[in-house]
């Protein structure tokens, strides 16, 4: 494990298997030193702190929509003593760089947000020079498993039914990443070498009160709500609570949880 990545784990602001995936991206990425290296959708930014670590002089240019993400990544490398990261707020459909400015670029879990991730491979190539590299990690919606759709809720009747329904219903908000046509997508946008595996990185999950108190107010970033938070938005207050109270009725089983996820590396022509 790299420096950066001891000191998330260590403060909190990542676990190890969440390193472990962040560290694959990066040795796919073949980053050296000075390399200036793009980050798209940072967020906390584990990818931009540990390959800081990996360049020596370079520079890793961390983009995101949100601004109170890369404030707080901001804030994070202040403490690591990280250096040589440039913050942009930045779409990554339109990414605020001239055109083949970056050796490499590092994404994780950005193109399933995104409405065209066609425009995101298409910009992708526009700031990549000749000879860049990409490597990425993207979940694949097909087959994947959440807390709502994993804990059997059936004893709550039409309740449990409303929470699993609400589940299908954000899911289907988001586009759906298939590995083919992200290929095809890149291979005609001028990406050579292009090598994908999708995995189950799924986990078994030990309900105990610190375990479940953990995911229910878990969050994707700063400004991203939590289960909790988003169960308000959708149940009453007398709702989440009989949704809570089941999940603490599980203390001391496993539930598993199934997660593809898709790495992929290319070669921009």
């Amino acid at each position: 494990m790299t420096g950066w990545a001891e000191w998330l784990v260590a403060h909190g602001t990542a676990d190890a298997a969440m390193v472990a995936e962040a560290e694959r991206v990066l040795e796919a990425a073949a980053l050296r030193p000075g390399d200036t290296v793009l980050d798209v959708g940072s967020g906390l930014g584990l990818l931009t702190l540990a390959a800081s670590e990996r360049i020596g002089d370079g520079w890793v240019i961390a983009i995101d929509p949100s601004v109170a993400a890369l404030e707080e990544l901001l804030r994070l490398a202040h403490a690591a003593n990280a250096n040589g990261i440039m913050y942009l707020v930045g779409d990554a459909e339109v990414l605020p760089l001239p055109d083949a400015s970056v050796d490499a670029a590092v994404l994780g879990s950005v193109l399933f947000q995104v409405a065209d991730p066609g425009a995101v491979v298409d910009e992708l190539a526009r700031v990549l020079r000749p000879g860049g590299r990409l490597s990425l990690r993207e979940p694949l919606g097909g087959g994947a498993t959440t807390i709502s759709t994993a804990v059997d809720w059936s004893p709550l009747g039409e309740l449990g039914a409303r929470v699993a329904l609400r589940e299908r219903s954000d899911a289907d908000r988001l586009p759906r990443l298939e590995a083919d046509s992200l290929m095809a997508r890149l291979s005609a946008a001028g990406f050579a070498d292009v090598e994908a595996a999708v995995e189950d990185l799924g986990e078994t999950w030990l309900v105990t009160e610190a375990s479940l108190d953990a995911r229910l107010h878990a969050a994707a970033g700063p400004a991203a709500p939590s289960l909790r938070e988003r169960w308000h938005d959708s149940f009453t207050p007398q709702e989440v609570d009989t949704l809570v109270s089941h999940l603490q009725s599980l203390t001391g089983t496993s539930i598993s949880f199934h997660a593809p996820q898709l790495f992929l590396s290319a070669r921009r022509s």
